[in-house]
């Protein structure tokens, strides 16, 4: 089966993903950070029996912290099927599909987090399946909702339709010409929020992959929330096509030699930083999409596969064993050279 990240989508020279992501409690437990542990785990238990029954589910593969190791669970998140909160929490499980594009998670900030994930730029088609099941599990769910504010959350910015929408978008070239904090400013004034998905203490950012998001679920209705989206998102992305074309038609040579050098290093290092691993993917997925370089595949190949492959969780639940910091950069550029494609 292959899973949502393996694919690329529509714009997808741009857009890495589409996310629908909902927030749902119940009316007759305290908000998820009230909880005790007994009564997270009575909940918990609760919707892991209700939910299981349901057909949309069926499919799904279910999880409970109770039964997952630490790396397990790192694994998970840095695929995007859980979350960095539900991460922290000690009581937790879910469902989960098995091409991973729809996750349910069980006592996140709310008690019900319901995401889904699709490739390019999607966000309808991704909505139209995350509010088919939400529609089941409101059919035996005693959802908090207010006729008046709408869905009851634990964070006051997401009442309301509890959704949140979100593009990842690779930005290279608004990044290296230094236009991405203006943006960012830019997009906060209509109630959105940019921000870069990979990072460490010691840097902004990296990687060049950004979360563009709505702030804002109060007084919207899901299709306000989506066109929203649609209308900052493109006015990005024709900025970053825009620059892409300037660069390469004043500098094409030094492009050239950007993209074959990162290649050659991915191709042929023998130990890696996740950092320099995503630098380098950033360079390629480029040229890729600017048809600078050509990989020798007929199947569909999607460079973000390779940045979710590197990170340390997964690589370390490939290799089935604890890896020191010298092993991951190892078993990272070796990970690189046996999934990267010859180029033409």
């Amino acid at each position: 089966m292959i899973r949502w990240f393996e694919e690329n989508g529509l714009q997808s020279d741009v857009v890495v993903s589409s996310r629908v992501r909902l927030a749902r409690n119940l009316r007759s437990y305290n908000f998820s950070p009230k909880l005790t542990d007994v009564d997270a785990r009575v909940m918990v238990n609760h919707l892991k029996e209700k939910i299981a029954s349901l057909g949309c589910v069926s499919k799904f593969n279910s999880y409970d912290f109770s039964e997952l190791d630490d790396c397990q669970k790192h694994a998970m998140k840095e695929r995007h099927v859980i979350s960095n909160y539900l991460l922290g929490q000690n009581t937790a499980a879910g469902f989960v599909s098995s091409d991973e594009d729809i996750s349910i998670m069980l006592n996140e900030e709310d008690h019900i987090r319901i995401q889904g994930f699709g490739a390019g730029m999607n966000i309808k088609n991704v909505y139209d399946k995350v509010n088919k099941i939400d529609d089941s599990l409101g059919d035996v769910l005693d959802y908090a909702y207010n006729k008046k504010y709408g869905y009851l959350t634990t964070c006051p910015s997401s009442v309301g339709t509890g959704m949140r929408v979100t593009y990842m978008l690779h930005l290279p070239a608004l990044t290296i010409t230094n236009r991405i904090s203006g943006i960012a400013t830019e997009v906060g004034r209509f109630g959105m929020m940019l921000r870069c998905v990979f990072w460490d203490n010691n840097s902004d950012g990296y990687g060049d992959i950004y979360k563009l998001t709505n702030q804002l679920t109060l007084g919207l209705t899901e299709q306000e929330a989506m066109d929203n989206l649609n209308h900052i998102a493109n006015q990005i992305i024709l900025q970053e096509r825009a620059i892409r074309k300037q660069y390469i038609a004043s500098r094409k040579i030094e492009a050239l030699d950007s993209v074959y050098r990162s290649y050659g290093l991915l191709k042929y290092a023998r130990k890696l930083s996740q950092k320099d691993g995503m630098i380098l993917l950033s360079q390629i997925r480029m040229g890729l999409a600017e048809k600078l370089i050509h990989m020798e595949t007929q199947e569909e190949f999607s460079i973000y596969q390779l940045m979710i492959g590197i990170q340390p969780a997964n690589l370390m639940l490939i290799s089935e064993e604890e890896l020191s910091f010298e092993a991951l950069e190892e078993r990272r550029a070796q990970f690189i050279r046996e999934h990267l494609p010859l180029i033409q």
